[in-house]
């Protein structure tokens, strides 16, 4: 029960608390605490969503490497076939009489 305070003219006053351990409950706890937990939960949601997204991009990174060593690898090879049946054909077209050019 709290106490009430009197002035020196003994005019009794609206009650006020003597301490401030009177005005603890659950109910004042629990609204305090609502609004960090709503701020803490968004923030967490926005690191996850970001490290999710990190995640990924450093994976297709990866991927993209991959896909560029390939190319190298594939474009030396198709060039190394092509300049092979160039240099045969050249080879044998050497053999053959050469087309017969106009007199000049």
């Amino acid at each position: 029960m709290p106490r009430t305070l009197l002035n020196n003219k003994n005019i009794k006053r609206p009650s006020t608390k003597a301490f401030a351990g009177d005005d603890l409950n659950n109910n004042s706890m629990k609204k305090e605490i609502v609004f960090p937990l709503i701020v803490g939960i968004i923030f967490g949601a926005m690191v996850m969503v970001f490290w999710q997204f990190t995640a990924s991009l450093r994976n297709q990174s990866a991927r993209l490497a991959q896909l560029e060593t390939a190319t190298s690898q594939n474009t030396q090879t198709v060039n190394d076939i092509v300049t092979f049946i160039n240099n045969a054909t050249k080879g044998a077209g050497a053999a053959e009489t050469p087309a017969a050019t106009p007199a000049e």
